[in-house]
Order: C-alpha cells, then structure tokens, then sequence
C-alpha cells in the first residue's frame, strides 16, 4: 500500500513538472501564431493536457478490461470535470487574490473574453445528457454520436473567434533560453519543449489505473469513485497548473479557458468515445459529479455573461469537492 501511495505521488509530481515547462511552450506557440487567448485556452491546451486522462481511460479500458477496469475508465471521465468544478477554479481563485496581494495583478476580478460564455452554454446542456443512455437501453450510439458531433461544432464556433483577446506577448520557450547558441528560432524550441512535456505527461500517467485498481481494493471503495477523485487529483494538474500560473500573471481569459476547454472535451468528445467502448455503467459518483459541475457551470455562466469573475465566485466548488471527499474516504459512500 505505501509503494503504491509513492508511485502515485511519483507521478503527480512528474506531471507537475511537464505542466509548468507546457504551459510556458503553448502561450508562446498562440502568441506566435497569433491565436485568441481563449482559443489557445479553449482548444489547443486542453487537447495536449487531457493526454493523461485520455491514456489512463484507453489502458483501464483495454488492458486491465473487465468490470473494474471500466469503472476506473468511467470514474476518470466523470472525474475531471468534478476536480475542475470543485477544486481547480477555487484554487484559481486563490491564486489571483495571492497575485494582487504581492501586487502580480491589479484586481481581485477576472476579466474574461464574452466567448468563453460559449463552452459554458455547452456544458450546461450537455454534460447532464451524459447520464440518460445509462437509463435508456440501445440508446449508447444514439448519444455517442449526438456527443462528438457538438465537439465538432464547438471547435468551428471557438475557431471562428480565434482572434478575440490576442496574445499580446509571452515568455519565450525554457528551452531556447539554455539552446539559443545551438539553433537560434525559438518557435522549433517551444515545439520541441511542447514534445517534452507531452512525453513526461504519458509517462507520470501509465501508473495511474494500477495504482488506483490497488488503492481501491485495499480501501474497499469503488473503483469508480477511487477514480473519480484520485485520477483527476494527478492528471489533471498540468490544466489546473496551466490556469494557475494564467490567473496569478492576469492572464484570465486564459486561465478560465483553460478549464472550460478540459469540461467542454469531457462534455462532447470523451463521452462520445466512451459510449462506444464501455458499457456505460453508472452510479452515485459519477451522478454527483454531473450535478456539481452543472451547479458550477451555471454560477460561473453568469459571471462570464457580465465578463468579470469575482475570486470567491470560483470558490464555490470547494465545499463540494471537501463534502465529497469525506463522503467517499471517511463513510465508504
């Protein structure tokens, strides 16, 4: 149980690592292709960042196989949107009141781009859809396709406002700063250090399904909850660190865009995929999770609906996110 206990704490601080030196190559890559702060965090970083979550549900699903193999699968899916809800963007609020008192930011508001309304819209409609097919038998393909389908189109609206809030400038890659005299163009650098971290992303993530099969039975929690919370709890780091660093510097469009991208995949993309290759059995975790994160979704919408987020407006979630913790750890819910 304590190896287990290391290995995962291991691999939470190696993701860690490969989310700072990401975070510094994506800004740079929307500033030089000059891309919208809330593409570059609605779309292209969450589609790198969710790199562990995506190779955590294929090998639980795949490898291990079987009943708990597609809980763990089920419970990272479910699970990401939850941490988000509930713990990233209170940590984000956190972090902003921590950069205006060290004068790092001139508010404790975040000033947010109108068209980050536009995911919000989407999840708020869509993410408690996830849990119908459960209840309508032949319906799992149906849904799938309903739920790839409005990923599709909510790139194409996000593309077509991709210049909102341009990247005005940024830090150029570590990596050029140490390989300058080598090869001169930071842009290759930035590619390259982009390249590195997605590699340290897939290695910190391959531990994840069997630390979370063994804490589970050795706890006896259901392997769907175990995941819901502990998965999220490392892959989704590299988001959340992304979203930290974005909301401490002022960069808010960024940093909430960053974690609508990653709700806005688990709302479409990721249960349009897993409809097709799970059987798509639920329980209580993952209807919490759906009710959390549509609470959520809801109170931020408003916020970004007046484009100005108070940092306890991000807050909210914690409660849910403690009350779900002692439920799980504490009372075996």
């Amino acid at each position: 149980m304590v190896n287990t206990v290391l290995i995962l704490i291991g691999a939470m601080a190696l993701v860690f690592i490969a989310a700072v030196i990401f975070v510094n190559a994506i800004e740079y890559v929307g500033y030089r292709f000059r891309l919208g702060g809330s593409f570059v965090g609605a779309i292209l970083a969450p589609l790198f960042t969710s790199f562990p979550e995506l190779v955590v549900f294929l090998v639980a699903v795949f490898a291990y196989a079987g009943e708990a193999g597609e809980e763990i699968g089920i419970g990272t899916l479910f699970g990401q949107p939850f941490m988000a809800s509930s713990l990233s963007y209170g940590l984000v609020g956190i972090a902003a009141l921590v950069g205006y008192f060290i004068k790092r930011r001139a508010t404790t508001v975040l000033t947010v781009d109108r068209s980050l309304a536009i995911p919000y819209v989407f999840i708020t409609i869509l993410f408690p859809l996830t849990v119908v097919p459960a209840f309508l038998g032949g319906t799992k393909y149906i849904f799938g396709v309903i739920f790839l389908g409005a990923f599709a189109t909510y790139v194409w609206l996000m593309y077509r406002r991709r210049t909102a809030e341009l990247i005005e400038n940024a830090e150029e890659a570590y990596l050029h700063k140490v390989g300058h005299k080598v090869v001169a163009s930071p842009i290759v650098w930035a590619v390259v250090q982009l390249v590195i971290a997605i590699v340290l992303l897939y290695i910190g993530s391959t531990y994840m399904v069997d630390a979370v099969d063994t804490l589970s039975s050795g706890l006896g929690i259901s392997p769907l909850g175990l995941a819901l919370i502990i998965v999220p709890a490392a892959t989704a780091i590299p988001e959340t660190a992304s979203a930290l660093i974005w909301g401490f510097r002022g960069k808010d469009t960024m940093s909430i865009g960053s974690l609508v991208g990653e709700k806005i995949l688990y709302s479409t993309f990721y249960p349009g995929l897993g409809l097709f290759v799970t059987s798509w059995v639920l329980d209580i975790h993952a209807y919490g999770s759906v009710l959390v994160t549509t609470i959520i979704s809801i109170i931020l919408l408003f916020f970004i609906l007046r484009q100005r987020i108070p940092w306890y407006g991000l807050c909210f979630g914690l409660l849910f996110f403690v009350a779900y913790a002692v439920l799980t750890f504490a009372f075996h819910v």
